[in-house]
C-alpha cells in the first residue's frame, strides 16, 4: 500500500472520518502494522487530536510528542492533520520538526492534501502585521514611489526570504537581534501609553548542546512549542542566545507575567527529558519600576535576576524579590 507518490503510510488517530478521507485521497488504506514500524521512505499521519489511547506508546503521551519521537534521527515523512484555522496545531507541528500539515475541514469532511503532494513545508509563524512594519522600509526598496504603504507590506508578507532573515531557524522563533529591535518598540509603546510592560529569560542552561543534533534539535522544538502554549498573539518570543529565550510581554504586570513565568517553568520540566543535563533558570523584570530609566537598564535587570537565579538551584528570580 502507498500514498500518492507510492510509500507505504501509516495512521495515528481515531476519527475515522479524517482516516477515511485520507485513504480516499490516496487511494488505499493505511498500514495495518503499528507506526512504531515505520521506517525511512514511509509515510506517517498524525492527527493533532488524537487521543491518549492513540500515542501511548510514544513518550510525553500526546499528539506532538509522536512527532517528535518520529522524526528523532531521520526517520519517516510526518504530516499533522490539523482543524483548518488551527494556527497554533500548525505551529506546534513545525516546532516538533514535522514535515508539512493538512488541513480537515469537519463542515464539509475534505482533507487538503495539497501540501504533501507539492512538498511543501509547513507555513513557518509569521510576524503580525504590526510586528513587520518596522522592517517594511529597510528590506523593501525596490519599491516606486507610487506603491502605497500597504503593497509595500503585502509584498513583504509574500517574500518568505525577508521572513526567514527574523527568524532562529532551529525554534522558528525571533532571533536575538529582532528581539532587541521589538524591546526598544514596545518600550517606547509602554512609556507613552502608560502600560506595564515584562520580561521574561528562560535559560535551558547548556548540557543540550552536547547532544546528537537530533535530539537537540527535538528539545528545542519542544521547549518553543511550550513558550508559544502559554504566551499570546501579541508576546515577543525569541531564542535570544543559544540557551537562553526571550518573551516580552506587553501590557502585562507583575503578577500575571510571575503566573507566566512559573507555569512556563512547570511546563518545561514536564515536557522536556530530566536526564539531558538541562538546567532551568528564569528572570523576570517589570516595568514601570524604580531605577529602570531606558530599555537598557530593563534588560540588564532582567539578565540579573536570569543570572542570580542560575547561579543558585535555577527556578524563578524577580526584579520585586
Amino acid at each position: 500500500m502507498g500514498d500518492s507518490n507510492g510509500r507505504r503510510w501509516f495512521w495515528i488517530g481515531s476519527r475515522t472520518a479524517v482516516r477515511d478521507a485520507l485513504a480516499q485521497a490516496f487511494g488505499n488504506a493505511p498500514q495495518a502494522g503499528a507506526a512504531t514500524t515505520a521506517r525511512a521512505g514511509d509515510l506517517v499521519v498524525v492527527d493533532a487530536r488524537a487521543a491518549a489511547a492513540d500515542v501511548a506508546a510514544w513518550p510525553g503521551g500526546h499528539a506532538f510528542a509522536a512527532v517528535r519521537a518520529l522524526k528523532q534521527g531521520g526517520g519517516p515523512t510526518v504530516f499533522v492533520v490539523v482543524d483548518a484555522g488551527d494556527l497554533t496545531g500548525a505551529g506546534l507541528a513545525r516546532f516538533c520538526l514535522a514535515d508539512g500539515v493538512l488541513p480537515w475541514r469537519e463542515a464539509g469532511r475534505t482533507i487538503d492534501v495539497t501540501p504533501l503532494e507539492q512538498g511543501r513545508q509547513p507555513a513557518p509563524r509569521r510576524p503580525s502585521v504590526d510586528e513587520l512594519l518596522r522592517r517594511v522600509e529597510a528590506h523593501v526598496g525596490t519599491q516606486t514611489p507610487a506603491d502605497s504603504a500597504l503593497q509595500r507590506l503585502l509584498q513583504f508578507e509574500r517574500d518568505d526570504r525577508l521572513l526567514h532573515r527574523l527568524q532562529d531557524p532551529e525554534t522558528g522563533l525571533f532571533d536575538g537581534p529582532y528581539a532587541t529591535l521589538k524591546l526598544d518598540e514596545e518600550w517606547k509603546r509602554a512609556q507613552r501609553f502608560q502600560q506595564p510592560l515584562s520580561l521574561l529569560l528562560v535559560d535551558l542552561g547548556t548540557g543540550f548542546a552536547r547532544l546528537p543534533d537530533g535530539e537537540r534539535r527535538a528539545l528545542l522544538a519542544e521547549a518553543a512549542g511550550v513558550f508559544l502554549n502559554e504566551c499570546r498573539d501579541i508576546d515577543v518570543l525569541a531564542r535570544f542566545s543559544p540557551s537562553v529565550f526571550l518573551l516580552l510581554l506587553p501590557g502585562t504586570g507583575a503578577d500575571g507575567a510571575e503566573v507566566l513565568a512559573r507555569r512556563t517553568l512547570a511546563a518545561l520540566q514536564t515536557r522536556l527529558p530530566a536526564d539531558r543535563g538541562l538546567r532551568l533558570a528564569a528572570g523576570l523584570c517589570t516595568v514601570p519600576c524604580t531605577g529602570i530609566a531606558d530599555r537598557k537598564a530593563f534588560l540588564a535587570a532582567a539578565e540579573a535576576c536570569l543570572l542570580d537565579a542560575a547561579a543558585g538551584a535555577g527556578g524563578l528570580r524577580t526584579s520585586w524579590q
